[in-house]
């Protein structure tokens, strides 16, 4: 029976319509669904039949937000903003209005909540127009409007974005911070700031622009509205006034304005004296008044501002202001006297912040000590002088302004500063006696090991006191820095005094001091130590022997160290690249009979085989130059490294690393592959002539002679000579032979150049110089072929070596195998007479025939009678004794060619023994 289907129809309601193509009922599509009660306060704000309900709109509002405690829907901002607009419109004509507008706006200061997590990108411009159109409102004249607006920007920049348990999320807190830098409010709140005049309106946006001006964008939108001299300008009137919080939100707004802001744009902002000349009364102001912590704090606050300012704006108008003055008698206050009306009731006492006060004006001032004229008011003031005061040996009674700790962490920043200074000011220098100071100093900070139980420890404070807990290495790393300055400058004068006050003998003491250690701070002072000895010791001949065999024995010490130090970061490379330069400027020529006798040379040569590539350059120029002395060249050439490894194989290994690393065409055996390019790598290949030929630089033909080792190599072979070289591999004979050409490849490379310079310029040859050119290219192709030919010819013979060699293996093999086999095959009749006798016959009787044929009748003897030699029913064939061991085999056919029968004894069971007869 066929079932028939009912057809079902829906129920009739008012969300469902009937679709007359399907012919079927469908839902009916709903409009967006809006928030009734935000569309009910509207209109009831804005229906004018309930314009003059007061309570009910405020009411209203308040139901908002208690509704709306967590935030306002990103959806809702355009609804959220009538509601604005109309109770802005109901406040101009009723200040009843007031609260409510503020309740709206500090509820916007909330995070913004969203439906779905998309709607970060749906409303996110949405979002940036509400905060345009808000922030505007601060141009109202209502004091708790414009404080209200200034708390929901601050809220929704700073403020983290809550997490709740249930609901909806609010929206991420980058998508805030990204809306209210897009829409640029900053420029508004700017803009107010100007003609502001409510002081506690304007400290409320000073707030907020101390918050924003933490972002780049922002500072930068400042720094166009001109707002930096309006809040220069009432810096300087709270001074008067005794605003502390308005002064601390300036001098920190000004902060973030120079740390974060576009450096261009701060320096065109700040190279304006007006500002300049507010930091510097507000600073006069504190110098001259300030008493209570929190002046003393606001007043280093200015000077860390003006930190900044010197190090983003070196060119700042401190000089034509006066701010070099003040901070010079600033910093000098404990030590030079003065006069200056300025420093009228103002010292230094024992407390922080006057400390970090003075150490801020040290540091500000050598950052400027580049400057002639300001480093001239330095000096005039007494900088110079006060940091001198520093310079002397720190005993345990240190100093009546400053505690003991605080005295160590000046004299250290006062030895740095002169590091500086110092050598851009040589005659006061040596007016102050600076020399004698020093030389002091080092020699007492070296009695910290001579004397271990004496009466001072560093406290180790500070970033200058780094190393220096309960010892006197920070105060010698630094006076060692500072030698190393003033010796670095060249100036003679300077440097005779130094060594006529013993400084290389004092150097020498450090040296002995530390050889063995493995501190950094330690490895840092013999370096410089080090690099000092050797600017002194370089053009004199009598510093050197001063130098001696005490230098020369510390000097090779340091290079035997360990080669797995170098890369460990302690700074053993920068202590073994000063050792190497010393070689050059304390060894040569005056110290060099000391050093070979110390075996200096194989000390060098086991560091050019282990040091790292970056460092084998300078250790083949320190070895190239010993090697200037005869007497050095049978050290090279008797020295043995690892492997039994001989100096010329390291040579022409390094020589082969060089030209991989500069990309020279060779192939698997480093024979010559372009004989028209010898020595070109792939930078030289690719250079341009027309380049080369337009500059003032020498070409790179020229250039790749200091930049790489193989001229240096090639001078080392030369002075060996290339005709009493040791016997090498064929793969070093064959980079040998470029070695020894290399001179002549190189002068080819030059003289291509000019030819290709020549063409460039246009310019002819006369006749004989084009022959002259065309024989040196016949001339310079010839001997590259010449080289390749002598490759090939050297690869050739090696591999006739090799294929000789290897038939001879095979020849020994094949004679061992012969052997083999007869030994095999003797063994073998022998066990088979043993076994048969018919076989036993037979070799008797042959034996026998091999007997008579051996005779010879002895010439003129006739009819003698000849007895037989033989005994008769003897059953051996062999030569033998009384007795023979025969060995049994279960398969003596087979036996091995490496195996050899153990002899067969007569007391083993599975032996016999064979009686002769």
């Amino acid at each position: 029976m066929e079932t028939i289907e009912v057809q079902k129809f829906p129920l009739m309601g008012s969300n469902m319509q009937y679709d007359t193509s399907t012919r079927s009922f469908i839902e009916r599509q709903q409009p967006p669904k809006l928030d009734t009660t935000l569309e009910k306060v509207l209109h009831l704000l804005t229906d004018p039949h309930s314009a003059k309900v007061k309570e009910r709109h405020t009411k209203a509002v308040k139901k908002i937000c208690d509704k709306y405690q967590n935030g306002f829907y990103l959806k809702d901002l355009g609804l959220v903003y009538k509601v604005v607009e109309a109770l802005v419109d109901h406040m101009e004509r009723d200040d009843h209005y007031t609260s409510s507008l503020v309740q709206i706006i500090m509820l916007s200061g909330k995070s913004f909540l969203k439906e779905k997590a998309s709607d970060d990108a749906v409303y996110g411009k949405d979002l940036t127009e509400f905060l345009v159109k808000l922030v505007k409102l601060i141009e109202l004249p209502k004091p708790m409007v414009q404080i209200a607006v200034t708390h929901c920007i601050g809220s929704l920049y700073c403020t983290p974005v809550p997490i709740y348990n249930d609901g909806p999320q609010a929206c991420r807190h980058e998508l805030n911070i990204k809306a209210i830098e897009d829409s640029n409010v900053v420029k508004i709140f700017a803009t107010e700031l100007k003609k502001m005049e409510d002081d506690t309106v304007y400290q409320e946006i000073l707030h907020l622009l101390l918050f924003l001006s933490l972002s780049s964008s922002n500072c930068d939108c400042l720094l166009d509205m001109d707002i930096i001299d309006v809040i220069a300008r009432n810096m300087v009137a709270a001074c008067g006034s005794s605003n502390s919080k308005l002064l601390q939100l300036s001098v920190e707004v000004l902060w973030n304005v120079i740390e974060y802001g576009n450096p261009l744009k701060v320096q065109d902002r700040f190279e304006t004296t007006a500002v300049v000349r507010s930091l510097y009364s507000t600073f006069c102001h504190f110098i001259q008044k300030a008493k209570t912590k929190q002046d003393l704090q606001l007043r280093n606050d200015v000077m860390s501002v003006t930190q900044v300012l010197v190090t983003r704006c070196p060119n700042a108008p401190l000089l034509e202001c006066g701010f070099i003055k003040i901070l010079t008698l600033v910093a000098t206050n404990s030590e030079v006297k003065t006069k200056d009306e300025l420093m009228n009731g103002f010292s230094m006492k024992p407390q922080n912040d006057d400390f970090e006060l003075k150490k801020a004006a040290w540091t500000t001032l050598i950052g400027l000590a580049e400057n002639d004229a300001m480093r001239q008011v330095m000096i005039d003031v007494g900088l110079l002088t006060a940091l001198f005061d520093y310079v002397k040996p720190n005993d345990s009674v240190c100093s009546v302004e400053w505690t003991s700790a605080q005295y160590e962490e000046l004299q250290l920043q006062a030895l740095s500063s002169l590091e500086t200074l110092s050598p851009l000011c040589l005659e006061e220098y040596m007016r102050e006696h600076g020399n004698t100071r020093l030389i002091m100093l080092l020699e007492w900070a070296c009695l910290d090991f001579c004397y271990p139980e004496g009466d001072y420890g560093g406290h180790g404070n500070s970033f200058f006191g780094e190393g220096g807990y309960q010892t006197r290495r920070a105060q010698l790393r630094y006076t060692v820095r500072v030698l190393l300055a003033v010796v670095r400058t060249g100036n003679e004068n300077v440097v005779q005094d130094l060594c006529d006050q013993g400084l290389i003998s004092s150097l020498l003491v450090v040296l002995k001091k530390y050889k063995d250690t493995e501190v950094p701070i330690e490895l840092s002072i013999l370096s410089n130590t080090l690099l000092i000895l050797s600017l002194v010791c370089d053009t004199d001949s009598h510093r050197k022997a001063t130098f001696g065999d005490e230098g020369v024995d510390l000097l090779l010490q340091f290079l035997s160290l360990d080669s797995g130090k170098f890369s460990s970061g302690l700074g053993y490379h920068k202590l073994l690249l000063s050792a190497v330069n010393a070689i050059w400027c304390c060894v040569s020529f005056m110290n060099q009979d000391l050093f070979l006798e110390r075996g200096g040379i194989p000390i060098l040569l086991d560091l050019l085989e282990k040091c790292p590539p970056s460092m084998q350059n300078l250790v083949l120029g320190a070895l190239l130059d010993l090697t200037e002395d005869a007497r050095a060249v049978p050290h090279v050439v008797t020295w043995r490294g690892t492997g039994q490894k001989t100096a010329v194989s390291l040579l022409i290994e390094l020589w082969r690393a060089e030209e991989q690393a500069m990309g020279v065409k060779r192939d698997r055996n480093h024979v010559m592959t372009d004989p028209a390019t010898p020595l070109q790598g792939v930078e030289q290949l690719m250079s341009d002539v027309s380049a080369q030929a337009l500059s003032s630089t020498p070409t790179l033909a020229i250039l790749d002679v200091a930049d790489n080792m193989r001229a240096k190599i090639y001078a080392m072979l030369f002075r060996i000579g290339f005709e009493n070289l040791p016997p090498v591999c064929a793969k070093d004979q064959i980079t040998l032979t470029l070695i020894e050409n290399y001179l002549d490849f190189k002068v080819g490379e030059v003289w291509e150049e000019i030819i290709a310079e020549l063409m460039l310029d246009n310019i002819t040859p006369i006749k004989s110089d084009r022959e002259a050119l065309k024989e040196i290219q016949t001339i310079i192709a010839a001997k590259s072929e010449a080289v390749k030919r002598h490759q090939m010819e050297i690869l050739e013979r090696e591999s006739r070596v090799e294929l000789e060699e290897e038939q001879a293996c095979y020849e020994q093999i094949k004679f061992n195998f012969k052997q083999w086999e007869q030994q095999n095959a003797s063994r073998i009749n022998f066990i088979n007479k043993t076994s048969d006798y018919e076989t036993l016959q037979m070799s008797k009787q042959r034996q026998s025939a091999l007997a008579e044929k051996s005779k010879q009748e002895p010439p003129g003897i006739r009819d003698t009678v000849e007895h037989s030699t033989l005994l008769k029913m003897l059953t051996t064939t062999v030569h033998s004794g009384r007795h023979i061991n025969v060995p049994l085999s279960d398969n003596p056919s087979i036996v091995s060619p490496h195996k050899v029968l153990p002899a067969i004894s007569p007391t083993r069971s599975n032996e016999r023994s064979v009686i002769t007869q």
